[in-house]
């Protein structure tokens, strides 16, 4: 496990609320826990309850729309993320996580552009997928597994250097509509244009939800994209702080 997703296990929003509330019952007979039992009830109303999430993730997941028209397609890629390997290890069958869309998008293009290359690109999700996929009929010789890349960036390089395509090919790049923002910024940034064909989409048109825990999954997974981005731009693996669609 990456050092990064280490720290986000600890850092992110919805840990964060939890850790305060545990301090403040700690802590309760000083002055100090009052202020954390204060600040726990206001994250709450903020962050679990107000459409914060919403604001923060739907910027995300409509910056680049689902096409239409696409017209002619040389390959599509997928990019991992809705496997669980461990599960789909123990139990000897393909198990899918909240992602599963990335996979689903993934197979109905490639039945609608049935001359289109494939390409699945992760690391220890590869086992799962390449059952899924091929178990949906997907034909070996058709697609191309990458199984050494460990992050989005690492995606971008590994595939385009694998397929070596051509300057006006034209390839489709599907993951979570969340996620599209940094897979285009990485993207982007070794020189491959790709079309976006957004996926598991997590918000609708209406802010305002009253599910507690959904709100808080979505603004953990918003502050991790939003963070990437910026984390990506500091590092210089991309060139683009939040890119926008070609011609924009």
């Amino acid at each position: 496990m990456s050092w990064t997703y280490l720290i986000w296990g600890f850092v992110r929003p919805s840990q964060l609320i939890v850790l305060t509330a545990v301090l403040a019952l700690v802590c309760w007979r000083r002055p100090l826990g009052r202020r954390l039992a204060l600040a726990t009830a206001v994250l709450v109303l903020l962050l679990g309850i107000l459409p914060t999430s919403w604001l923060l993730l739907r910027p995300l997941e409509t910056r680049f729309p689902i096409p239409s028209g696409i017209g002619a397609v040389d390959g599509i890629i997928v990019l991992a993320g809705s496997e669980h390997s461990d599960l789909s290890e123990v139990y000897s069958q393909p198990q899918l996580g909240a992602a599963g869309d990335r996979l689903t998008t993934f197979l109905m293009l490639a039945n609608r552009f049935p001359s289109a290359r494939l390409v699945y690109t992760g690391f220890r999700e590869v086992p799962a997928a390449r059952e899924l996929i091929l178990g949906a009929g997907v034909t070996p010789e058709r697609i191309v597994f990458d199984g050494r890349s460990r992050n989005t960036c690492a995606s971008a390089t590994e595939v385009r250097a694998l397929i070596q395509p051509e300057p006006s090919a034209r390839w489709l790049l599907v993951t979570s509509a969340a996620h599209m923002p940094r897979s285009v910024a990485c993207f982007r940034a070794v020189g491959w244009d790709v079309v976006p064909y957004p996926a598991d989409f997590g918000t609708g048109p209406v802010p305002w939800s009253g599910n507690f825990a959904g709100n808080l999954e979505a603004l953990d997974m918003a502050a991790h994209e939003w963070l990437g981005l910026l984390y990506y731009r500091l590092l210089g693996r991309t060139t683009e702080l939040y890119p926008a669609p070609s011609g924009l």
